[in-house]
């Protein structure tokens, strides 16, 4: 079983998530579960993820516009994606990030 990512990567380059939550309510924790397993899994250490938590920075969620959480964003490579809820369906989110899955 082999699974590989489709993103143009330049050589040392990462793909740059954040990832905006509220708190730790339930769906908040599911979505940070959620991420971390599928970039752990089909990503090979080639991620950054960056949690913020829009309660104790509400600033930043206004400069980003966020409206819903949790929102998941892929800042690189270009172009910018973005994913609400609680990243649940897998091929779904691996599939908007470039990610082959061939399970």
């Amino acid at each position: 079983m082999e699974n590989k990512s489709n993103i143009e990567l330049a050589n040392g380059e990462k793909v740059s998530l954040q990832l905006y939550i509220t708190g730790m309510s339930d769906i908040s924790q599911r979505a940070i579960q959620n991420i971390t397993r599928l970039c752990y899994r089909y990503l090979d250490g080639h991620f950054d993820l960056e949690i913020i938590d829009i309660y104790k920075n509400p600033s930043v969620a206004e400069e980003q516009k966020i409206i819903f959480s949790p929102s998941l964003i892929r800042q690189l490579p270009l172009p910018k994606r973005t994913f609400i809820g609680d990243l649940s369906d897998t091929v779904k989110i691996a599939l908007g990030l470039g990610i082959t899955l061939n399970e």
